[in-house]
C-alpha cells in the first residue's frame, strides 16, 4: 500500500491512541516514537514491509520489490490493504563472500548521519546468503555482518526487503522476510515487520537500532522440522528446506494456524496486522538470522 495509506489507517484506528507507544507528534524526538499498528507496512505483503506499499497482489498492495539474488525478492504483496505479504523473488546479486562482511562490533552506522543502514547479522551457525531489494547480496560466515545503506533519513522508500537462505536457496515466495517502509508522512515513522505470508526458511529478527521504545520482533525458533506436509519444500536429500503457505491469504489454512502459533512475532497470512507490524520513528536496522 501506498505510503501515503499509512496516515489514513492509522487514523482510522483511532490516531496515536491506537499506535501502541506512538509519539504524538510529528516533532517528537525519535525515542518518542513506536507504534505496534494495525495496518501492516507493506510489511508483509505489507510493509513490503509489512502490508503495504509497492506490493501487489490481493489485497491492495501492490509492486514487487526489487530484489535480486536467487529467488530473491520481488513480491507480489497481498494484504488487505493492511495485509501483508511480500513475496522474494527475483534477482539479487550474491553467492560470494558479502562486501563488508566483518565480525566484532558494527561500525558502518551511527545516529544522526543522515542515512538509514540495514545491517544483516549472521547468528546461525552455517554459512548463510543474504539478499534484499536493490542491495548487494552476499555470504556471511557465522557471526558476521555486513550493512547497506538503502536511502537517507528523509526521503520515502516503501517496501523493501530482505531475506536469507542455508544451503540451496528454496526460492521465490519460499523465505522468512523482513520487510520496511522507511520515512512515511506518519510522523516520519518507519514500518517494520517479519513475514511468514508465503514460507519460513529462517529464524529472524527485525530491530530498530538504538530505540529502546520501539519493539523488537523475534521469531527465534525454526518452524522447519513440524511443518504441516502440506507445506514442506524438500532439497534432493529430502531434508525440508521451507516451509510454505499453500494459500497466504486462507487465515484458517492449517500452514497459517501453525505460523501463528509458533510465532505471533510475524505475519502468518496476508491479513494478519493486528500485532504483526511496528511503526518506528528510527533511522537504522538490525536484520538478524537465527537470533
Amino acid at each position: 500500500m501506498p505510503a501515503s495509506r499509512y496516515s489514513s489507517l492509522a487514523r482510522s484506528l483511532g490516531l496515536l491512541g491506537v499506535v501502541l507507544g506512538c509519539g504524538s507528534s510529528a516533532t517528537e524526538s525519535p525515542d518518542a516514537g513506536q507504534a505496534g499498528a494495525s495496518g501492516s507496512a507493506n510489511t508483509s505483503g505489507s510493509a513490503n514491509t509489512s502490508g503495504s506499499a509497492n506490493t501487489s497482489g490481493s489485497g491492495n498492495t501492490s509492486g514487487s520489490a526489487n530484489t535480486s539474488g536467487n529467488g530473491s525478492g520481488n513480491g507480489n504483496g497481498s494484504g488487505n490493504g493492511s495485509g501483508s505479504g511480500g513475496t522474494s523473488a527475483g534477482s539479487t546479486t550474491g553467492g560470494t563472500a558479502a562486501a563488508g562482511a566483518t565480525t566484532g562490533p558494527i561500525t558502518c552506522r551511527a545516529k544522526g548521519d543522515n542515512k538509514s543502514t540495514v545491517t544483516l547479522i549472521n547468528h546461525c551457525t552455517e554459512l548463510l546468503s543474504f539478499r534484499g531489494s536493490d542491495i548487494e547480496g552476499g555470504d556471511l560466515a557465522p557471526g558476521e555482518h555486513a550493512c547497506r545503506d538503502v536511502t537517507d533519513s528523509a526521503t520515502t522508500l516503501p517496501a523493501i526487503r530482505f531475506w536469507g537462505f542455508i544451503g540451496e536457496d528454496p526460492g521465490g515466495e519460499k523465505h522468512t522476510l523482513a520487510e520496511l517502509t522507511l520515512n512515511t508522512d506518519f510522523n516520519d515513522f518507519d514500518w517494520y515487520n517479519i513475514s511468514h505470508v508465503d514460507a519460513h526458511n529462517l529464524p529472524m529478527q527485525v530491530a530498530a537500532v538504538e530505540m529502546p521504545s520501539c519493539r523488537t520482533l523475534t521469531c527465534a525458533n525454526s518452524r522447519l522440522a513440524d511443518c504441516p506436509a502440506e507445506g514442506q519444500l524438500k532439497d534432493a536429500g529430502g531434508q525440508v528446506i521451507s516451509c510454505f503457505s499453500p494459500n497466504r491469504d486462507d487465515q484458517n489454512s492449517t500452514v497459517a494456524q501453525y505460523f501463528e502459533a509458533g510465532c505471533a512475532d510475524a505475519y502468518s497470512w496476508s491479513g494478519d496486522d493486528q500485532e504483526s507490524v511496528v511503526a518506528c520513528a528510527g533511522e537504522d536496522y538490525d536484520v538478524v538470522f537465527c537470533p
